[in-house]
């Protein structure tokens, strides 16, 4: 069974998640590190706002995760909020896991009154256009091209 809370309440995987999210993205986030995740994901709270970060455990081990951010892409700062991070270890996925943690942020986006929720993808827009998400751009970034999508969070 999966469970979807709060990654502050299991601190203890802060820094796997963390090691997850550089080796997937440090080519897209160059000003990260390792050490700048950890304690960023340490500052957030563990309720419904934004930022936050959400883990996904199953029998108690960390699976994937998802976070909510004011701004993903420092070229689209008037875009606000946004789901990122999205990430399922290989052992898990296919097994709705991803879907289940994006389902958690979009009700945590709304509660927080949001009316749109933001991405953007090098590669999984079809993942995101099958669960109601609409492509608003393509565009460089980070020298990868990307797909900046929606949400409208009053359809959810």
């Amino acid at each position: 069974m999966i469970k979807i809370d709060y990654l502050g309440l299991y601190s203890e995987f802060i820094p796997l998640i963390a090691n997850w999210h550089q080796d997937e993205w440090c080519n897209i986030s160059p000003e990260l590190t390792t050490l700048k995740r950890i304690d960023l994901y340490s500052s957030y709270e563990n309720n419904a706002t934004i930022p936050c970060c959400l883990i996904a455990l199953n029998d108690g081990k960390a699976a994937g995760s998802a976070s909510l951010v004011k701004s993903d892409m420092d070229t689209h700062k008037h875009l606000t909020p946004w789901l990122a991070s999205v990430y399922v270890h290989n052992d898990y996925r296919c097994q709705g896991i991803a879907s289940q943690l994006i389902e958690r942020c979009l009700r945590n986006a709304r509660e927080c009154g949001a009316k749109t929720l933001y991405l953007f993808t090098p590669d999984q827009s079809e993942f995101y256009m099958k669960r109601g998400w609409k492509k608003l751009e393509q565009t460089q970034y980070h020298g990868e091209m990307v797909d900046i999508m929606s949400y409208n969070l009053n359809s959810f």
